[in-house]
């Protein structure tokens, strides 16, 4: 409980800087209905977390469903906090994106709940890997699935 507490703490402080620096930042709807519902540290480079948030029309692309690239934007946000657990510098405290694969099931809908799984299978000196789901709540139907891959920016400050 007491890593779920803390992740849930950093993101806040994280999230209302963001928004201090950028009020109209474009993840701003989503995160007031965003929900961490599990967080764990699986061992040294892996970990979980499940989080939970509502389809907000602002995300919706003209077919009425949420937009592909907003679940994209959602999988790449929960996907890297789950790095969260075992950073420390000069280990994945800072990290960028390397590919992002989203593949896309069913449409999620507005006012839908979705719940997000997301693991770090594994995290090395350089690269990571973590997996996404989004999961409708109210039938369990995947909705999307992601792989992440991360390269490890703080393994450059020892060059």
């Amino acid at each position: 409980m007491a890593d779920m507490e803390r992740l849930r703490s950093t993101l806040v402080q994280t999230m209302k800087k963001l928004y201090e620096n950028s009020p109209q930042n474009f993840t701003r709807k989503w995160s007031e209905s965003l929900e961490l519902l599990k967080a764990e540290r699986m061992s040294p480079s892996t970990s979980k977390t499940v989080w939970r948030f509502q389809v907000q029309p602002e995300y919706l692309n003209p077919a009425g469903n949420m937009q592909g690239g907003a679940h994209a934007a959602f999988h790449d946000v929960l996907t890297s906090w789950t790095f969260f657990f075992f950073a420390r510098p000069g280990f994945w405290r800072t990290h960028v994106t390397r590919v992002l694969t989203v593949t896309y099931y069913r449409p999620a809908m507005p006012g839908d709940w979705i719940r997000a799984e997301c693991e770090v299978v594994g995290a090395g000196k350089r690269m990571g890997t973590v997996n996404g789901k989004f999961i409708r709540e109210k039938d369990g139907a995947i909705i999307s699935t992601c792989a992440h891959e991360k390269y490890n920016t703080d393994a450059d400050s020892k060059m």
